[in-house]
This record gives C-alpha cells, structure tokens and sequence, in this order.
C-alpha cells in the first residue's frame, strides 16, 4: 500500500492521514517510497546489518611480529607503546601481510595477548597550559641529573633541547658534579654546532643561572656575550622546563637498559640516543614526526647581536629588590588609607602581639610555602593554616603554634619530636607522633589517623623506646 500510493489522485489521503491510517511514521514512508524507487519490491525487506567494511582479522603471525617488536624496544630501552611500534612496523621492511595495522588494533591485540603494561592514573593533559616557541632557536632548556655508572661513580648528564623541535641540541656528560664550568663547555659545544638562541630556559641552579640571586655568574656573561638572554623558571616550580624533565626520563630508561660501565661508555650511549632520538624516534607532541624533520622544517631564528652587560645587571637588581621587599613585607603595619590620604579606624587591625618570652617567636605561615620550622626541620601544615602570624613556643616538653592575639592553641606535639615520613630537612607534620592541629582539612586527618594507628603498634610491641624518663 505505501508503495501504490498516489497522493495525487483527487479523493487521496495526504501523506499524514496516511500515516495515521497505517500506523507507520512519516519517516518510514518515505524511507520505503525512496527505496522503492530503485529496489522495486525489495524495500519491503530489512537491510543486512552486516558492516560494509568487516575488521580485519590478523594472524598469529602479525601478532607475534607485533610482540616481538615490543620487547626488542623494551630491550634497547625505548618506549615501547602503541604509537612506537605502529612507527617501527611502518618503516620495517617485510612486515606481515604488507601492512600495519592501525594504532588502536595494534593497543588492542597487544592486550589481548597479556603484553599491555598497567599505568597509574595521571593528570589530565587538558589541565596543563603547555606552552612552546613558534621557530626554532628561540628557546634552548638546559637540566642536569645524576648518573652512576658500572664503576660506582657518580656522573651528571645535561641535556640541552631546543624548544620548539625537541631536537636535542648537545646533551652530555661529565664527571664533576653540577657546576659553572662543565655547563659552560657544554652551552660552547652546542653553540659552536648550532649557534646561539635567543634564549636560554634553566632552573634555579646556581651552576646555570645566579640572577634570582642579585648575581651574574659566568655561564650568564658568556650567554650574553653570544647574544642569548638567561631566564629560569619560578622557584619550586619544575612544570615550567618539563619538556627537559620528561626527556630525562627517556634518556634514564635508555641508559639503565644498557648499563654503561664507566665515563666513556655514557659517552658513547648518549652519542648513539641523541641519533635515534632525533633522527628515528618519532614525538608525539611533533604529530609523530622526528625532532630532525621539525628542526629541518620549522624557521630558525637565532641570537643576532651580544647582549650588553648592563641588562644582566638590570635583571639582576630587580630579583634582588624584589627579595629585599619580600623580607621587610613581614613588619610592614596593617593600616588603611583612604582616597584622600586620611587613615581608617585602626580599631580595625589588631596590632601585632609584644612582650614575647625568650622561647617565643613570631612567624607568618604563607599559603606558597606552608611550614614552620624547628631546629632547621621543616614541619608542613594543612592549609588551614595558611595566610595568618602566629606565636611559635618552644619549651622542654612541648612544641606549640598559638594565635598571637587570642592565645588560642592551632598546633602542638610533644618534645622530643618524633616523625615517620621525614625526606631530608622536610617532615610531614601528620607523621609527628601526638601532634594535635585545629580545624585540620579531611585529607590531612585521614593520613594522621593512620599514623596514629601505626604509633600505638609499635608502642604495644617496643614499649622501651616510648617510654620515658
């Protein structure tokens, strides 16, 4: 019926009383009048469902190869995921059936053989701001870490990436530790090969850069000399060089594989990672091209004329005022002044606590840095506590953080300290055996209630070292 009908007889239906008297939808009308156009009859049956373009099936044979590339990648201390090795069987000549399978067959057989390492749940990439020069030459990172080789000794690597390639530029190794004059040597290498950046992206490190300090040292005064402007990320903050950060784990991977066994074998791996890794490895932040390709492709615009001293200097006695501020900003007075220079109620603003005792102090907890200090031992606080001064006491028997002004009690542990979780100078205060805190956060709680579990074990079990005199 929906086939012979004719809408244009005169005593016809319209299409939707149709419709209504079939009890079908509009939609399928048409469907079956446009089918019906071509396929006569036909339209009356269901359509297969079957795909037009089946999945490929792959043999055994595709799969092992697959594996086997894994674990060769593995062996030589590359990465070894899915994205590698669809890059490896690309290149490879006479790979299984001619062709390669896609990125996420390859995730998906590799998984379904057991070969799929388990990874951590991670930040979100979308929650970082990445940022990255448009040329290349504009921004060289330099870093360091520490190696030890077959041999027991300790060495430092330094690597030193372009920006805007990831192409790495002269990364080396040598057998001090972190100094002035071995990142002098390698900046003139690179230097000498490449050129001079614009500009040279370090951290804090008195070895790379000393202007955060007030001071120029020599790597600055032979960078200006090229023409190349020192400049090192916020202090504390290791995201802002994290293209070098995440090429140290590449590089430590690539030489725990193969285990150099003195100074010159680490010299002759990193020569053998600087050619794969430029020239085969593909990056993914390249749309999985080289660094060679980029470098090759992208326009380069280096340093153009040196760099008078007196920038360096300038620099220089910003940081320094800055830090001088920063110092004094402790005392400074708590008073409002209006639009026409007449100073508010001063009832407004407590003044700050006098009359101390010998084994008082009063300290500020910022929300940048939130600890307090003890014997040169830096304790960390909840947040709660942060953005306010208080009165530290230090007595025989107890450790105490109080309000200046109300003399309320917001932080206390008993003395001798004694903490679990201590890395260097730095001890997590929920670690602090009896440390009591006032409107401590959740997170902190929960972590200083299993503390205080694990105190009164091992107070069960060795009563002799909780007891005292």
């Amino acid at each position: 019926m929906i086939i012979n009908y004719d809408p244009t007889q005169p005593d016809a239906l319209t299409i939707s009383e149709f419709c209504k008297t079939q009890k079908i939808s509009r939609s399928i009308f048409y469907r079956i009048r446009s089918r019906a156009s071509t396929e006569s009859a036909s339209a009356l049956h269901p359509r297969s469902r079957a795909p037009h373009h089946p999945a490929r099936r792959y043999g055994p044979e595709v799969i092992n190869e697959l594996v086997r590339i894994r674990k060769q990648l593995k062996k030589d201390g590359w990465d070894y995921g899915p994205k590698t090795i669809h890059h490896e069987a690309t290149i490879q000549d006479g790979f299984p059936g001619g062709q390669a399978p896609s990125i996420a067959t390859i995730a998906r057989l590799l998984a379904g053989v057991g070969h799929v390492d388990r990874n951590p749940r991670k930040r979100p990439k979308s929650s970082y701001l990445p940022f990255a020069r448009s040329t290349a030459m504009a921004l060289w990172q330099l870093d360091a870490f520490e190696y030890r080789t077959g041999d027991r000794k300790v060495g430092t690597v330094y690597q030193l990436i372009d920006d805007a390639t990831r192409y790495d530029v002269g990364s080396w190794a040598y057998r001090q530790h972190e100094n002035s004059h071995d990142a002098h040597d390698l900046l003139a290498r690179a230097i000498k090969s490449h050129g001079a950046p614009q500009e040279l992206l370090s951290d804090n490190s008195k070895a790379f850069n000393q202007l955060r300090s007030g001071t120029i040292g020599a790597v600055e005064i032979f960078l200006a000399s090229k023409g190349t402007m020192p400049i090192s990320g916020l202090p504390g903050r290791p995201t802002t060089q994290g293209k070098n950060e995440r090429s140290h784990q590449t590089l430590r991977r690539f030489l725990d594989a193969n285990k150099p066994k003195d100074l010159a074998d680490l010299h002759r791996l990193i020569t053998r990672y600087r050619e794969h890794y430029n020239r085969r490895r593909p990056h993914q932040s390249l749309n999985q091209s080289t660094p060679e390709i980029a470098w090759q492709t992208l326009e380069h615009t280096p340093a153009s004329e040196p760099l008078h001293l007196s920038v360096l200097e300038a620099k220089a006695a910003e940081y320094l005022s800055k830090r001088r501020l920063k110092q004094v900003a402790l005392g400074t007075a708590s008073v409002a002044v209006s639009k026409s220079g007449e100073i508010i109620d001063a009832g407004l603003f407590p003044e700050p606590a006098t009359g101390l005792a010998a084994n008082q102090v009063l300290i500020e907890i910022v929300k940048d840095q939130r600890k307090v200090f003890y014997q040169g031992q830096q304790i960390s606080v909840p947040s709660t506590l942060a953005g306010r001064r208080y009165c530290r006491t230090v007595t025989d028997e107890e450790f105490l953080v109080s309000d200046p002004d109300t003399g309320e009690v917001v932080m206390s542990f008993p003395l001798p300290m004694m903490a679990m979780h201590k890395n260097g100078k730095f001890i997590a205060s929920y670690s602090i055996r009896g440390i009591q805190i006032m409107n401590a956060t959740v997170h902190w709680e929960r972590k200083a209630e299993k503390y205080r579990s694990e105190y009164a074990l091992r107070e069960a079990q060795m009563p002799e070292i909780f007891t005292r005199d």
